[in-house]
């Protein structure tokens, strides 16, 4: 299923991440149901199969942010926006990659995520983000209410033939790689997602024991209903 498709995550340094705005439960004044509450940023919306070059280049990082883009658009109903590949390669090239093979070495994720609230692509950037506890339910429940998510995971061998990643996925004991896709819903049962243009489910124990950081973009431009100035100033933003 996935054993063709490249990875593109280089590991990233706990210390730099745990200085990043901790996204909590509480910082939303929201129902109390909600980390017991399946949302799904998809659900009623045509499904995004780009895989958007991922297939031959390790860019996933910049795929998982054109995808964040693309389905944020089409929850503000902006149809007028069209992301491309060639978005992907624009921020791959600003993170190191210069058409080589040799160039070919991935994205370390908050780089990018770093990138996209100083610089953005055309026009549009995260003004600010979060680092979500991706082992608190209520904080992975109220982050996935805000908006998708951009999550880093260390893939185990088992997942490149199956897009159900479970304990037998989290448990495998032969690792793959890095890798960074989106999480488009939280559950208590676990978590749809999109990587390479399909569909994966997380369980949460690959949650728990796969998933290395998990990043809340916040984009005024893109978050209608949203207090975004309220979320700026708590990410340290404002």
């Amino acid at each position: 299923m996935f054993s063709r498709c490249k990875l593109g995550l280089r590991p990233h340094d706990p210390e730099r991440v745990g200085r990043v705005a901790k996204f909590s439960g509480s910082l939303l004044p929201v129902d109390p149901l909600m980390s017991s509450t399946p949302a799904d940023w998809s659900l009623g919306r045509v499904w995004d199969g780009d895989i958007l070059d991922n297939d031959v280049l390790g860019n996933c990082g910049p795929a998982a942010v054109i995808h964040w883009l693309r389905l944020m658009a089409l929850a503000a109903g902006r149809t007028d926006l069209r992301f491309t590949v060639q978005d992907v390669l624009d921020l791959y090239t600003a993170m190191g990659y210069n058409g080589t093979p040799e160039s070919d070495n991935g994205v370390v994720l908050l780089d990018l995520m770093e990138y996209m609230r100083r610089v953005g692509v055309r026009g549009f950037r995260f003004e600010g983000f979060f680092s979500v506890n991706f082992t608190d339910s209520e904080h992975l429940a109220t982050a996935v209410y805000v908006a998708p998510l951009i999550i880093g995971a260390s893939l185990t061998v088992a997942c490149q033939g199956t897009d159900t990643w479970d304990a037998t996925a989290a448990l495998d004991g032969k690792d793959w790689g890095g890798h960074a896709y989106l999480a488009q819903s939280y559950s208590p049962g676990g978590c749809n997602g999109a990587s390479w243009g399909a569909p994966v489910w997380t369980a949460p124990i690959f949650q728990r024991t796969r998933w290395t950081e998990a990043y809340l973009p916040i984009c005024p431009k893109l978050m209608p209903g949203r207090d975004v100035e309220r979320l700026l100033t708590l990410a340290g933003q404002l």
